[in-house]
């Protein structure tokens, strides 16, 4: 989503000259605004830290940069341990520390459940001095004696509020006690639930505060709407948008692991091509998904909140939501995977009556009004189905008009020539038109109203989400 430089640039830290080189090689000058407030204050003590900044700010650089000044290269104990919800962002960290340590003798490795523990073993023989893993994998090594943390000082936990979302933290608790004496806890999260300011005040020792406000939440390169539609219509809402979009490359959150499967079916029976990602596929299932997505294979990610994340595209054109985000924080989240790279994005959101109070909460948080937009009309999503429908054809076309009477067809042809043969060419055109698309304009036309709500419906609707509130409080 973009996000504030400091006038203030990497040398103004005095770092070592090998790591400000690694940064000068990667085009890295000035630091974003987590990483100015970050890292001088992780590095001049040994105290914790927490620090709250939303996805696409640089955090990573803001603690690994540190990390980094402060371990002891001429050690080749584990020095320094980094834990992330999901293997993909443990790669992606990694991957990161790497390019930074390219002038340092510095070796870092990943560990990660979902495959054989004898590669990530023989790994560990080579000494690294800093450890990037999940919290299930870290804790299997740490209980079998295959990993030490006795000489770490530093533990870092990378997307808190995701390891939270997906019940690690009593994880982190435990691998926290294999720490020896001293060490610096650092926190980094895009969301502070309530559960994650109780595991700040039981585990952390006087951390040092710095929150990110979301400055760029009203990011002009995000154009961001929402839809209302009836509840049992969200598929078909989705549908339109979709196919109204041309180029689309897009992700579609849901918000459950089944809703992912139902949704990615539906947009496939459409004709669009998508890959499903959630919390219930195998490694090699996700592996293959993200490889497809990130290389265009398909074009539409259908996914949850935490099996998205590290996932990074920078020429995403839309972010859809399937019905509204748990909160303010994860949509800010999600809408920030778009617009990004001097690009364009579409933020698109459909709702049903029941939820158009979410939206006005949301745009209190960003201070940005959120537009009401019509789904595309039916005679615009005809034509569109036409259009794509003539543009495969052409290559039949083609091919008939080039081999002429050399192009192969099955004999049951005849069946049809024979039918048809006393038809003019105008009359044929209209048969295939029919024939062709009869069914789904029906389709359109019968559900043309799906965007029309009751209003007394409406209202009771809103009256008992009221109730709920008043209960709640």
């Amino acid at each position: 989503m973009g996000f504030k430089v400091s006038q203030k640039t990497f040398q103004d830290f005095s770092l070592d000259e090998n790591l400000l080189l690694a940064l000068d090689k990667l085009g890295f000058v000035n630091p974003t605004e987590i990483q100015e407030k970050a890292i001088p204050e992780i590095l001049k003590s040994s105290n914790d830290f927490v620090g709250q900044a939303q996805t696409g700010t640089g955090k990573t650089f803001a603690f690994a940069i540190p990390l980094l000044q402060k371990i002891n290269h001429d050690s080749d104990k584990v020095q320094a341990l980094i834990l992330a919800p999901t293997r993909e962002l443990a790669q992606q960290v990694e991957v990161e520390i790497q390019k930074l340590t390219i002038h340092q003798d510095i070796k870092s490795i990943c560990l990660f459940g979902g495959t054989e523990f004898e590669p990530q073993l023989r790994g560990l023989q080579k000494n690294p001095q800093i450890v990037v893993g999940t919290p299930g994998r870290v804790l299997d090594l740490l209980k079998k004696k295959r990993l030490k943390l006795d000489s770490a000082k530093i533990c870092v936990l990378d997307e808190a509020d995701e390891m939270l979302t997906m019940g690690f933290i009593e994880d982190v608790e435990e691998i926290l006690e294999f720490f020896n004496g001293n060490r610096q806890l650092i926190m980094f999260s895009a969301t502070m639930p309530k559960k994650i300011s109780t595991l700040i005040k039981s585990i952390f020792r006087k951390p040092t505060f710095v929150k990110i406000e979301n400055v760029s939440l009203s990011n002009d390169d995000i154009e961001q709407s929402y839809f209302v539609v009836k509840d049992k219509h969200f598929k078909e809402a989705l549908g339109r948008l979709v196919s109204d979009s041309e180029d689309i490359y897009a992700m579609v959150f849901c918000r459950t692991k089944l809703e992912t499967k139902i949704v990615a079916d539906d947009l496939k029976k459409r004709g669009h091509s998508v890959e499903v990602l959630n919390g219930d596929m195998g490694q090699a299932e996700r592996d293959d998904a993200m490889n497809n997505f990130k290389k265009k294979k398909v074009n539409i990610m259908v996914c949850t909140d935490v099996a998205a994340r590290g996932i990074d595209v920078d020429t995403l054109t839309h972010v859809i939501n399937f019905g509204p985000p748990r909160d303010n924080e994860s949509y800010v989240h999600r809408i920030g995977r778009t617009g990004r790279a001097g690009l364009k994005g579409k933020a698109y959101t459909i709702i049903g009556p029941g939820s158009v109070s979410d939206i006005k909460s949301l745009e209190g948080h960003l201070n940005k009004i959120i537009e009401k937009k019509a789904l595309p009309p039916i005679s615009s999503l005809i034509e569109n189905l036409v259009k794509k429908e003539v543009l495969a054809a052409g290559f039949i076309k083609d091919a008939i008009q080039t081999k002429g009477e050399d192009f192969k067809i099955d004999p049951s042809f005849a069946i049809i020539k024979n039918e048809f043969a006393d038809l003019s060419k105008e009359e044929i055109l209209k048969l295939m038109f029919v024939w062709k698309f009869n069914k789904e304009m029906r389709h359109l036309n019968n559900l043309s109203d799906i965007e029309k709500i009751n209003p007394n419906k409406k209202t009771k609707v809103n009256k008992k989400r009221k109730n709920v509130r008043n209960r709640e409080s």
